[in-house]
């Protein structure tokens, strides 16, 4: 065990003098005359007055290591991390599922002690309750937990955010409420910005090809997005029951034209979704895409079809004159852990019992696209992972409507466009200038039949907002770091802090002040000179 550190010489000589005094008083008070014992007490209080002074001069970071290396002999201390998953990101809480395999050795020590330390005192206080619920927890093989985190101040300082898919580092664990503090982000494998989400393998880019219309502008501002995040993605359409044959095939066409191969599907009559789901298994995978295409429907689809379908035979038209009588799980409005309210939407729920059973099941909300603007409605407002039965997560997203170009440059931009790559790729040439970018310069290898009009009249119009996104950004500010990096405790150690904002409203300094003022009054004396001096000329 390492010894505390030893005081200096100055500071014992420091401390007799200002023990000195009192020492005798309180001696001579106790002995009276006799100076033998006098002088053996005045020896021991005076050393119980440096042991005082020693004891108050050691810094916190020495009784740190002290404590440290008594742990350490001791074989205690030796902490494990504890690393879990972000499924749900909503204002300034997470929720952060730790898996039965992060769940062991003391921290599995930590999680039995805190329940059985609640179970005791809701025993003494008689809550039956309480003591089924802990007993259950503590009798559960599988330790998965959901944990309801806040991230420290210092991620937030240092502007490094949480998203969902992260792999987190939690501190402070409170087991039996299920409460938890992020303390740290694992390194990410990859990041998405619209929608923001980490860690992510593969992302389904869905959209409708009718309610809403499918447009052309539209989506390749959601494919240049999907392109810059370099995550394997797959474009699907859904709604395909609305359009005839005819014009899906011209839309696929099209878009093998742009080159995509697109997946067309109908989530509600179920064409091609369990073709889709083989290639989820055991993945992560994000959906995205405007508001209204359908991605909550085909998640809940796909987690629920069974129920969904059982309770759908419960369902009955509100109006016995619909020409319509085929009847689709999108039918129903759905709010997010309930399904199936009645008279909500174009059908309700006549059954109790589906009703029942619907709203025990953690359903995604769905509405379908207003009636007079035919687009779809902000319905999921946050993102979240969802656990597949096939295996894998699905992550919800926010519908929204044109992505940011925030970031892009020219180069960039241009190789989001396939048929850029593929010229480029397929030619035994390069292009003549090597800053071309592929509009109207002499000797590019992308040639007019390169293109489909509208597609080149996007890319052109795209390339002007990101060529003068970029320069409003150079004009604006410069780029600084928002971290600084100071010396700690240790031989070679560093810890990483915040780095303050430059504040241009921050009151100017007195000083500088007074310089400003000397400089003003200097360049008002030297004109009035001048101007004597040339008066002078002139007389």
């Amino acid at each position: 065990m390492l010894a505390p550190r030893v005081a200096s010489a100055t500071l014992v000589q420091r401390a007799l003098r200002l023990q000195q005094q009192q020492v005798g008083v309180r001696a001579a008070g106790r002995c009276g005359t006799n100076s033998a014992q006098l002088a053996a007490t005045t020896t021991e209080l005076m050393k119980d007055a440096i042991g005082r002074a020693m004891t108050k001069t050691m810094t916190k970071t020495t009784r740190r290591n002290v404590a440290s290396a008594a742990s350490a002999e001791s074989g205690e201390g030796t902490s494990e991390t504890l690393v879990g998953k972000v499924v749900t990101s909503q204002a300034n809480f997470f929720r952060v599922v730790v898996a039965d395999a992060s769940v062991s050795g003391s921290i599995e020590t930590e999680r039995k002690r805190q329940i059985e330390d609640a179970r005791a005192r809701a025993k003494e206080a008689g809550a039956q309750d309480d003591v089924a619920r802990l007993e259950a927890m503590l009798a559960r093989e599988d330790k998965t937990t959901e944990l309801l985190c806040v991230t420290r101040a210092l991620l937030k300082k240092i502007k490094k955010r949480v998203l969902v898919g992260d792999e987190v580092v939690l501190s402070g664990v409170d087991w039996v409420e299920s409460r938890g503090m992020v303390d740290d982000v694992v390194g990410r494998r990859s990041e998405l910005v619209e929608p923001p989400i980490a860690n992510v393998d593969q992302a389904l880019l869905v959209f409708a090809l009718e309610q809403p219309p499918l447009e052309a502008k539209q989506l390749t501002r959601f494919l240049v997005s999907m392109e810059a995040t370099k995550v394997p993605f797959t474009l699907v359409l859904n709604k395909c029951e609305l359009l005839s044959e005819l014009e899906v095939a011209d839309w696929r066409a099209r878009l093998e034209g742009w080159g995509y191969d697109a997946k067309v599907i109908s989530v509600a009559t179920g064409q091609g979704v369990d073709e889709l789901e083989e290639a989820l298994k055991g993945k992560t995978t994000v959906l995205a895409g405007p508001s209204g295409v359908g991605k909550s429907s085909l998640i809940n689809r796909l987690r629920f079809k069974s129920a969904l379908t059982s309770a759908l035979e419960s369902v009955e038209s509100k109006d016995d004159d619909d020409a319509e009588d085929v009847k689709y799980i999108t039918d129903l409005d759905i709010e997010g852990g309930g399904g199936g309210g009645s008279k909500r939407g174009s059908r309700s729920l006549e059954d109790e019992k589906w009703r029942n059973d619907l709203s025990s099941l953690d359903l995604q909300s769905v509405k379908g696209v207003g009636a007079r603007s035919g687009r779809g409605k902000h319905t999921t407002r946050h993102v979240s992972l969802l656990q597949l039965q096939v295996g894998g997560f699905l992550a919800d997203t926010p519908g929204f409507g044109y992505p940011s170009l925030e970031g892009f440059d020219t180069d960039k931009l241009a190789m989001c466009f396939p048929e850029i790559r593929n010229a480029i790729e397929g030619s035994d040439v390069r292009c003549q200038f090597s800053d071309c970018t592929h509009r109207h310069e002499p000797g590019c290898v992308v040639v007019d039949e390169c293109w489909e009009e509208q597609r080149y009249d996007l890319y052109y119009d795209l390339f002007e907002e990101v060529k003068q996104i970029a320069e409003t950004e150079r004009q604006a500010y410069g780029r600084e770091s928002r971290t600084k990096t100071k010396s700690a405790a240790g031989k070679d150690a560093t810890r990483l802090e915040a780095k303050l904002e430059t504040k241009s409203h921050r009151r100017v300094s007195r000083r500088r002040n007074r310089m400003a003022t000397a400089d003003l009054t200097s360049s008002a004396m030297n004109d009035d000179d001048e101007d004597d001096y040339y008066d002078e000329d002139e007389d």
